[in-house]
């Protein structure tokens, strides 16, 4: 008996272990076939974009199936199918009631009021009126050099242009002097820089500078050479990518980063955009935060290869120290990574900090010192409030990614009238101060309005030093701790109070409950309005002790009504 139980043991010990070894080698196998379907796969594969939510995934894979059977989809190709049916942005759809439906103090108080959508409207006829002035239709169009085709980097005095409005407010030292013209003290070669500018003909003391100093060697000199102008920053980062990296590569993104970086990543340059949880937003992306990502990224067989930066942070509004862009820039060098910093809202700054704004460039902050992998975009969408305009900016000093762009460029290149206007408004030192200083003003008052109603709500929120926008904490308002808590609490707004705000999760944000507010797509009595209704609604929300099944329209419908206070004094500011 004792000797037939071992038998029997050792069977069912060796039966074991074989199916332990052929469950292994199944796993195994799957692996490879996984492996070796990634390496097939289309570079634009949504199933291999960590930046979609799976939900996401599954129902455009539905929408794909759908249209092919039906044959519907054989009038494109698959890339056309893919672009045709990704889903828009959460808060699309109450965006475009906003434009229905605009609310306005007088003539349509109930109406829909937008707070999703980072553009300072607040600036646009300060500029309007500066770009109403005859002589700058004349620079438009008098010259023959915008009538016919030139190099798609942009007009050599629009370069030069460019290159003279980023050395005096991205370059400046601390110990600059900016008097209230706008002329820095003591540097005469600047002034002739911008005459030249204007004419389109490069000083002498300029190529004598030139001759002195190799390309990117003077801390204090913005070469035109390493400017390159392009339609907005998205399509000059998609062209940056196009040539930095292969399909299918990672860009790591700190999160939560604005929506509209997936379709500048992923659309055209066919990248993967790699959402990083940053551990302390206040401090940005620590090393740790950077590496972990890195390595998952590599686990799905996902070269690394860029880490795109936002600066002054949106949504957050937390401009970044020079010692974290020092630390993320070494850590990426030391992975022979390239850095893309969009320091779109550099000139959005508008914490009271004295003169000098507490924002230091990544230019500035690495003494012009970029190197072939370090890279900065600009454009006036966000500081001037002129999207329409689609001029971006790309500084590098990575002469072949130049060559590059000058191809890759033709397709997204700026009009040549529209370059001369944009090098008389940047080289206008007098308008450009006067413009930004009010500017701030009327940023921090928004701010300010929309940060004391939150302090009254008793809504947390990251308290900002840039941008156009506030990024607040509503979790503790949410049916359920979950996305699909955030989303009907984003429909209550939406829906009761006719306000839309960017949800936490369109910015791929862990945290359910996270809203950003943009305050400079509307005026002042217009956000009054806004956050009267917010702070009705929480009012509503905490009375019901969480019964969201007694919320609905009909028990809500008195949102839109309330009144608001001081908006004689609002509608005089």
């Amino acid at each position: 008996m004792e000797l037939g139980g071992g038998s029997s043991g050792s069977s069912s010990a060796t039966a074991l272990s074989l199916a332990a070894f052929l469950f292994s080698a199944v796993l195994y196998t799957r692996d490879i076939r996984r492996r070796r379907r990634r390496r097939r796969r289309p570079p634009c594969d949504d199933e291999f974009d960590d930046s979609l939510r799976e939900r996401d995934v599954l129902a455009m894979d539905g929408a794909l199936e759908a249209l092919r059977e039906s044959g519907a989809g054989d009038s494109v190709s698959s890339r056309g199918l893919r672009a045709a049916i990704r889903p828009p942005a959460s808060y699309w759809n109450g965006f475009m009631l906003c434009l229905q439906d605009p609310c306005d103090p007088l003539a349509n108080p109930e109406g829909h009021i937008a707070l999703c959508v980072a553009e300072n409207k607040l600036v646009q006829e300060a500029l309007a009126t500066r770009l109403m002035r005859p002589d700058t239709a004349m620079t438009a169009f008098s010259q023959s050099d915008v009538y016919s085709y030139n190099g798609f980097l942009g007009l050599p005095s629009a370069r030069q242009a460019v290159a003279y409005f980023l050395e005096r407010r991205f370059l400046m030292t601390d110990g600059d002097d900016v008097s209230t013209t706008g002329s820095v003290t003591g540097d005469e070669n600047t002034e002739i820089r911008m005459e030249g500018a204007l004419t389109g003909v490069r000083s002498n003391v300029t190529e004598e500078r030139d001759m002195d100093h190799g390309p990117g060697s003077d801390p204090d000199r913005i070469d035109p050479e390493h400017v390159a102008l392009g339609s907005g920053c998205g399509s000059l980062l998609s062209n940056v990518l196009q040539s930095l990296c292969n399909a299918g590569d990672a860009v790591l993104i700190p999160a939560p980063y604005r929506a509209a970086f997936d379709n500048d990543v992923r659309s055209i340059a066919c990248c993967a955009p790699f959402p990083v949880p940053v551990s302390d937003m206040r401090k940005g992306p620590s090393k740790e935060d950077l590496e972990a990502a890195a390595l998952r990224a590599e686990r799905l067989d996902q070269r690394v290869r860029v880490l795109l930066l936002t600066n002054p942070h949106d949504p957050t509004g937390v401009v970044y120290r020079p010692s974290s862009l020092r630390r993320v820039v070494a850590w990426a060098r030391e992975r022979k990574m390239h850095v893309i910093v969009d320091e779109v809202y550099a000139l959005s700054v508008h914490e009271d900090g004295g003169p000098i704004p507490p924002f230091k460039s990544v230019v500035r902050v690495l003494r012009n010192s970029l190197r072939d992998d370090v890279h900065m975009l600009y454009s006036l969408s966000k500081d001037f409030g002129a999207g329409g305009f689609r001029f971006g900016v790309l500084y590098s000093q990575n002469t072949l990614l130049l060559r590059a762009l000058a191809n890759l460029n033709i397709f997204s290149g700026v009009s040549h009238p529209m370059q001369r206007v944009v090098s008389e408004i940047l080289t206008d030192d007098q308008f450009v101060d006067s413009f930004l200083s009010d500017a701030r003003a009327q940023l921090r008052w928004s701010y300010t309005l929309c940060a004391r109603k939150l302090e009254e709500m008793v809504v947390p929120f990251f308290p900002a030093t840039g941008g156009l926008f506030l990024y607040a904490d509503f979790s503790g308002l949410l049916p359920e701790f979950s996305f699909d808590g955030e989303e009907r609490f984003a429909a209550l707004v939406r829906d009761a109070a006719r306000v839309v705000l960017t949800p936490g999760s369109s910015m791929h944000d862990k945290r359910p409950g996270m809203f950003r507010l943009c305050y400079a797509w509307v005026t002042p009595d217009v956000l009054e309005i806004a956050m009267e209704r917010l702070s009705y609604l929480v009012t509503k929300i905490r009375r019901n002790h969480g019964n969201w099944d007694a919320l609905d329209l009909s028990t809500l419908s008195d949102v839109t009504k309330v009144s608001y206070q001081n908006v004689d004094a609002i509608l005089e500011w």
